[in-house]
């Protein structure tokens, strides 16, 4: 038989849902380039290695990503 190609859909909702499984940020864990927090409802990445730089502080450490 012909291979069949599956498409899945993501659950989330564009106003909540997209945090699943992403740890809320702590001033005590140490983060690097690419890794994924929350913090106050929004979704944050790390742009390199950070430890105790708020998500949209002054030392821009974080990109936003979205809302929760």
């Amino acid at each position: 038989p012909p291979p069949t190609t599956t498409t899945t859909t993501p659950a989330s909702a564009p106003t909540g849902g997209s945090c699943s499984g992403v740890a809320a940020w702590s001033s005590a864990i140490a983060y690097t380039g690419g890794q994924e927090v929350t913090y106050n409802g929004e979704l944050w990445q790390a742009k390199w290695w950070t430890e105790a730089d708020v998500p949209g502080g002054a030392a821009g450490s974080w990109t936003l990503i979205g809302k929760c």
